[in-house]
């Protein structure tokens, strides 16, 4: 008689990596949004400054990530959840005990909060998720991202209403960040696996008896949505010109959301709303983009991401140009909403199709590549933003042209088609190689 089979890990495991993001990337993200605020009335900071520490911390966010894929090849997924949260852990305790001045902000805030989420968040729970996903990637990384989307929309408020009744100001809101760190670390300890087959479990949760009905359902995904069957390496995959479209398309919904988390706040205060509707504006496009997540996660199963991303890349267009003159309640939050449905659409998107048309083994060096280039160039928005703005008193030029990127994102997106390996010529040996058609 057969041993029963143990339940499939990966909802397990996805839960767990749900908790960490919304810990890990969450808080950070959108409560420094808030926090900046706060410490630069505290401490007198011009908006350069602002620009500068967020433009600091979503560059951190993506410059290490090869480092985050060299950490999970060499200590696993779980070692490097550990190490970055413990990262996150240093960083929020330096803010809420000493650091004081406009560059230790810009070290503790930006760099090294930052680089904790570049280790211990997206990489290495995306790449998780990718090894123990197939039929159901998109839906999963939805459910994934959607932690960072519930953590966004409860942070803002939360942090807010804490820095507002604490005795401490905004450095009590970096200790709540601090002990958050604790936990993210002690889940990754307890709960993360690093991939079904060591415990006798194949991905999607089929067992390793049944492997030809998961090739069957697998081939009736693939006939709605390109899933890669090559067996792509990091290398192969980073010379694909594919690749490199994705990495121009990404770089305009990347400034869009930088823009907005880093100086939407300050954006909709210029134009005579309160900070408190203000941070419920922010609260709102994150609960938006919690619903964009899930939606866009379920079609993306059934429709190609790169359709869908083409979509919500024409929606960030039209949220970027109407930032910059929501004047009444209803406008701003409606832009709020365009906005968090857009940037969440698109993040869920390219972290499908990263996986879809590369592959497992190459996505953590295909993400990791490509998060240091999307946070690397997105992050140079809030810089030029700010020091517009101290120049000549308007985000406006910046924003619209973030929008532009968007538009013609959005056409390239339409245009393209998936990547494909050819065999080359066999080899000496008589094993074929192979070589990229696009």
């Amino acid at each position: 008689m057969n041993a029963p089979t143990s339940p499939f890990y990966g909802w397990k495991l996805l839960a767990a990596l749900w908790a960490i993001m919304f810990i890990n990337l969450a808080f950070p993200t959108y409560g420094l949004s808030v926090l900046d605020t706060y410490m630069a009335s505290d401490l007198h900071l011009s908006r350069m400054t602002l620009g500068l520490t967020y433009a600091a911390f979503m560059s951190m966010t993506g410059i290490p990530a090869p480092l985050a894929a060299w950490c999970i090849h060499r200590f696993g997924i779980r070692l490097t959840l550990v190490g970055g949260n413990l990262l996150l852990v240093i960083g929020a305790i330096a803010m809420a005990t000493f650091v004081a001045s406009p560059t230790a902000i810009v070290l503790f805030a930006g760099v090294i909060v930052g680089t904790s989420d570049a280790i211990g968040g997206p990489v290495p729970a995306q790449a998780s998720v990718t090894l123990w996903f197939v039929r159901h990637r998109s839906f999963a990384l939805a459910v994934l991202l959607s932690g960072a989307a519930v953590g966004g929309f409860i942070a803002a408020p939360l942090l807010d209403r804490i820095v507002a009744h604490s005795g401490l100001g905004w450095r009590a809101g970096w200790w709540l960040i601090a002990a958050l760190g604790v936990v993210a670390c002690v889940i990754s300890m307890l709960f993360v696996r690093e991939r079904p087959q060591d415990l006798g479990q194949a991905p999607d949760g089929g067992d390793t008896q049944a492997k030809a009905d998961s090739r069957g359902a697998l081939g009736r995904a693939r006939a709605r949505v390109h899933v890669t069957s090559d067996d792509w390496s990091p290398w192969e995959a980073l010379r694909s010109p594919t690749f490199w479209i994705l990495m121009a398309a990404a770089l305009g919904f990347s400034a869009v959301l930088t823009l907005f988390l880093a100086l939407g706040i300050s954006q909709f205060e210029d134009l005579r709303h309160s900070p408190e509707s203000a941070a419920l504006a922010l609260s709102v496009s994150v609960l938006c983009g919690l619903g964009a997540n899930l939606g866009v996660g379920f079609l993306g199963d059934r429709i190609d991401p790169r359709v869908l991303w083409a979509v919500c890349s024409a929606l960030d267009a039209v949220g970027a140009f109407a930032v910059l003159d929501a004047r009444s309640g209803a406008e701003m939050y409606v832009t709020a909403a365009l906005l968090g449905i857009a940037g969440s659409g698109c993040m869920v998107c390219i972290v499908t199709l990263l996986g879809n048309y590369f592959g497992p083994r190459a996505y953590p060096a295909v993400f990791g590549t490509a998060s240091a280039i999307q946070s690397t160039l997105g992050a140079a928005a809030p810089i030029v933003a700010g020091y517009w703005y101290d120049h000549h008193g308007s985000y406006r030029p910046i924003f619209i042209a973030g929008g532009l990127l968007c538009g013609a994102a959005s056409l390239a997106l339409a245009l393209i088609s998936p990547p494909v390996l050819r065999p080359k010529p066999t080899g000496s040996g008589g094993t074929p190689t192979f070589d990229i058609v696009r």
